[in-house]
């Protein structure tokens, strides 16, 4: 037996040593040579043809009533311009009213405002650059218009003020000169139509097309004073407001929804179109609004990503890569955890619930405390069923009056617990575990609190048939972790050190998660050296990749059986069908119920 465990130490040691990691890293390089290198195979994968067979028939492979759609990528490139033909360029523009024509013409036309715009960058004017698009794209004025600021010949190079955009045409000036997402195009064409009527119609009459004038106008008030951060933020806000609410960002998940390709499989589900634009505002106000206050601020949007990604999920085709916010794969990870815990369908999660996560490894205790204590991304106004369908800013602007029950956790409320339990080496989870853990709200953890609630994980060790790690133990080996400032308690900054940041999680799963803290204690030095290599940025992508892949193959073995399900009814009904014409006793043509 002594053998054997020192057999086992040794061969531990040696798949820790570097020069084994680097040999099997090698190994592993040259196979993948060797399978790149090898010619292709003919033969067709059971996936593949699953996947043909879903594109064939035009719906999304794996729907059931209440679970998502499976993510479908796309091959086809993306279209950023929208730009249709200008009828008063007909001249020049022959054939451009055939099929497929004016997508033709428009995308050539984009180019040549680009090639003016690139080239005169530096030197010209917005107003200039503005200008090359209206002249390309825009249509002559009518005779009256409320924009209009007189009329006769204009000097050269002048561009009629009462010339107008479309908005497919517009797109160019949200992307090329305002520097906003393809998908802003539409609500920032509403934006200034609303500004322009509020403030500047004659005669009650409203416009309803951007002229060049309307847009000099509202970027001279709008977005020549401010900088990038502050002309998103004051875009996405409302005008009367000094902060972004959670339907703010609504109108542009929908523009999304309707313009990426990464999301076109979805266009004939919509009530997960409306769960997705929930679920991507939430991660946004998790991530971005750190005082979970329900309000984004301008300081919160200049010290996040927050334009980086609405940019990055612009220009990717593949949506899934873009995994800050707006992957789906992670969407379906997050609903489909959320649906397996919701059995009655009410769209609310209860304490009982929440005790069965992650195959009952949360403690009684911290599921008390997740209910009474931790972080709420909205107040109880929020209905995430009619949350697309949303037009006033009542439940932002009035949140904070409104009660939080705290009886059950609604879609928005299990999003702030899943991102915080499957990742805790980023400060929101740690600010997040803290709350809960805090019992007396003192800002400190102390060793009566930690004894607390490890008392029930010695419970469940002993009833499980564990090994005992008495509570002494356990916190030596944290503290030797973590290095606080005093030692006494621990505080939030502790667990935010750089150098503990990466481990200090496991205080957390040893207080309140069993089943990690045992595989923190029985952790295999190789792999973790592995984890630490991989691709993935942070534990919540690494987790969100393999749960995907858990739950495509558990529905890959479902729709396996329900074949065969399929095929054993079709049989016994020929059988049945034969004995029970036989008898006379019905026709052939009567189709079963």
């Amino acid at each position: 037996m002594a053998a054997a465990i020192k057999m086992d130490e040794l061969l531990v040691s040696w798949l820790g040593s570097d020069t084994v990691y680097e040999n099997v890293l090698n190994l592993i390089e040259t196979q993948k040579r060797k399978a790149q290198e090898a010619p292709p195979t003919t033969a067709t994968s059971s996936t593949d043809k699953k996947s043909a067979e879903a594109s064939s028939t035009g719906s999304p492979r794996g729907v059931t009533v209440g679970i998502p759609p499976f993510y479908e990528p796309r091959v086809a490139r993306r279209q950023k311009s929208k730009a249709v033909n200008n009828p008063s360029n007909s001249s020049t523009q022959t054939g451009s009213e055939e099929s497929g024509g004016d997508a033709a013409v428009s995308s050539s036309s984009v180019v040549q405002v680009n090639r003016k715009w690139d080239g005169a960058v530096e030197e010209a004017p917005v107003r200039v650059a503005a200008g090359l698009i209206y002249e390309e794209l825009g249509h002559d004025p009518p005779l009256v218009s409320p924009a209009s600021t007189g009329s006769g010949d204009m000097p050269a190079g002048t561009v009629d003020e009462r010339r107008y955009l479309t908005m497919p045409n517009f797109v160019s000036v949200s992307k090329e000169i305002c520097g906003f997402p393809t998908f802003f195009n539409a609500p920032l064409y509403a934006r200034i139509l609303d500004r322009w009527n509020t403030e500047n119609s004659h005669d009650n009459t409203n416009m309803d097309v951007v002229t060049f004038g309307m847009l000099e106008w509202y970027w001279k008030r709008e977005m020549e004073p401010y900088d990038e951060a502050e002309r998103f933020f004051r875009l996405l806000k409302q005008p009367d407001t000094d902060h972004i609410g959670r339907d703010d960002f609504l109108p542009y998940i929908k523009e999304l929804l309707n313009d990426h390709p990464g999301l076109e499989f979805l266009s004939n589900h919509a009530e997960f179109q409306e769960k997705y634009a929930v679920t991507v505002v939430t991660r946004i106000f998790y991530t971005v609004n750190r005082c979970h206050s329900g309000h984004i601020t301008l300081r919160q949007i200049r010290r996040s990503d927050l334009l980086h990604a609405f940019q990055q999920v612009d220009e990717e085709e593949d949506i899934n890569k873009v995994t800050r916010y707006f992957s789906y794969e992670h969407f379906y990870v997050l609903y489909c955890r959320f649906w397996e815990l919701d059995h009655d369908r009410d769209y609310r999660i209860t304490r009982d619930d929440l005790l069965k996560y992650g195959d009952l490894s949360l403690s009684h205790m911290i599921v008390d405390r997740i209910f009474d204590a931790a972080p709420r991304p909205f107040t109880q106004g929020s209905n995430p069923q009619n949350a697309m369908n949303t037009t006033d800013d009542s439940s932002t602007a009035g949140g904070d009056a409104a009660a939080i029950n705290r009886e059950y956790l609604s879609y928005e409320d299990f999003i702030f617990f899943m991102l915080s339990e499957e990742d805790k080496s980023n400060e929101i989870s740690v600010r997040y575990w803290f709350s809960c853990i805090d019992v007396d709200g003192d800002g400190k953890l102390n060793n009566m609190e930690m004894r607390s609630f490890y008392a029930v994980q010695l419970h469940r060790m002993q009833c499980m048939g564990h090994e005992i790690v008495p509570f002494e133990d356990m916190l030596c080996q944290m503290i030797d972790m973590i290095k606080p400032a005093h030692k006494d308690y621990l505080v939030v900054e502790d667990f935010l050190q750089p150098e503990c940041c990466q481990v200090s999680g496991a205080l957390f799963d040893a207080l309140f998660n069993l089943n990690k803290y045992l595989q923190f204690e029985q952790r295999d030095p190789f792999m973790e050296r592995q984890k630490r290599e991989d691709e993935f940025e942070t534990d919540w992508d690494r987790f969100a990749c393999i749960d995907y892949n858990r739950l495509a193959m558990e529905e890959e073995a479902r729709e396996e059986e329900a074949m065969e399900i399929d095929w054993v009814t079709v049989d016994d009904e020929d059988d049945d069908g034969e004995e029970f014409n036989s008898m006379g006793l019905g026709g052939a043509s009567e189709a079963p119920f």
